[in-house]
């Protein structure tokens, strides 16, 4: 299954949740996301992608950058507190990412979010949830922690 975008049909662009993958993938490159290795640095980028640009078309890009910024800030220290190699702060992409998922579920929660299933001679779209989408993404994130 590979997911691409929110089913919704808001319009308008997204250089909030574009300009968040370019510093995430740049700060994932340099090494500066402590506690995240790569696979899951992708899986996390994969996840703001699918579920941040509804949630920033909603609330505009300065309130969008604004609270999710907020909340990485927050989870920084949190996960500076909890990881002793990353010292005091850390960068964080996990939380703030499930927690734009769980403003998207609550401004929509009967979205959905479109899939491709490749499967041969029968590749075809389907319609996920976004509920079930973000309990896959949280579950794929906690299962790579062991790799």
């Amino acid at each position: 299954m590979i997911p691409f975008r929110d089913t919704m049909d808001l319009k308008g662009p997204v250089w909030g949740t574009l300009s968040l993958l370019v510093i995430y993938l740049a700060l994932a490159v340099a090494g500066e996301i402590a506690h995240m290795n790569g696979w899951q640095v992708l899986v996390g980028l994969i996840g703001l992608w699918l579920f941040a640009p509804y949630v920033e078309r909603r609330a505009g890009t300065p309130l969008f950058l604004l609270g999710f910024l907020i909340v990485a800030g927050a989870t920084g220290f949190l996960v500076g507190a909890v990881d002793e190699e990353s010292g005091t702060y850390s960068a964080s992409l996990f939380l703030p990412v499930l927690a734009t998922a769980g403003v998207h579920i609550a401004l929509a929660p009967r979205s959905k979010i479109l899939c491709l299933i490749p499967v041969p001679f029968a590749t075809t779209f389907i319609e996920v949830p976004t509920i079930a989408m973000t309990i896959i993404w949280v579950a794929l994130e906690i299962l790579l922690t062991a790799v």
